[in-house]
């Protein structure tokens, strides 16, 4: 059977077999440069992380690639640490460009032109946390999934006043150094479709003797985890 492979698939799998390969050689003394212990450090992954993001999202991309950048340009020698207590005024900067920009990027639903807004009674949602946390109870007779970017944030969604849509439910992550908590219906299947770096789904109820898990009910979870969490919770 003939397989066909989206540009997100193919720009997720590259990096990860680039990088993958890369890891493997220096494992075995086989690369033939030598190789700084920073390119080890969890600011690296951080910036691998960003690398993916460009594929989704341009502004949220070089976001983190900034973030990752700046941790691990004084482990380089190029710079000395900065005083976090100089430099909080770029923060609010920061947060102005996200506030600006940041409501420019609402997507379509491919089958009814439906805006993802945040509002609590949509079919679908879109959150983005950076540095912070939000904590929302969802209501919908046809739920069709969204969008959570939590960068160095926590986010709690409470779906159990929701309907699952009969054409699919998706939930796209993009979580790095955060935490996600997600409290669904008990039945609901929780299929896993994310990639985990240095990351953890915790699901303790599944296999519980008082759930029963219905198949015809299910949240498919795809996105990337870097150094963060994802917590399901059963009501």
């Amino acid at each position: 059977m003939a397989h066909s492979f989206s540009g997100k698939r193919i720009w997720a799998g590259t990096l990860l077999l680039l990088t993958g390969l890369f890891y493997l050689l220096y494992n075995f003394n086989a690369l033939p440069f030598v190789v700084p212990s920073y390119v080890f450090s969890w600011q690296m992954a951080v910036i691998l992380t960003g690398v993916y993001f460009l594929y989704k999202s341009f502004f949220k991309g070089m976001l983190v690639i900034a973030i990752g950048t700046y941790f691990i340009l004084p482990l380089t020698g190029i710079m000395q640490p900065v005083d976090i207590e100089k430099i909080w005024p770029a923060l609010l900067i920061l947060l102005g460009v996200i506030i600006l920009f940041g409501s420019g990027f609402k997507k379509k639903n491919k089958k009814n032109t439906t805006d993802m807004k945040t509002s609590v009674n949509e079919e679908l949602f879109e959150i983005t946390t950076i540095m912070g946390g939000d904590s929302r109870q969802l209501s919908s007779y046809d739920f069709k999934g969204g969008k959570i970017t939590a960068i160095m944030g926590g986010v709690e969604l409470d779906m159990t006043n929701c309907y699952l849509s009969k054409e699919g439910c998706i939930i796209d992550l993009s979580v790095v150094m955060g935490g996600v908590s997600l409290k669904i219906s008990r039945e609901w299947n929780i299929q896993s479709e994310i990639t985990p770096i240095m990351s953890g789904i915790e699901d303790e109820d599944q296999y519980s003797d008082n759930v029963h898990i219905d198949p015809a009910a299910t949240i498919i979870l795809r996105g990337s985890v870097v150094m963060g969490g994802i917590e399901i919770k059963r009501a």
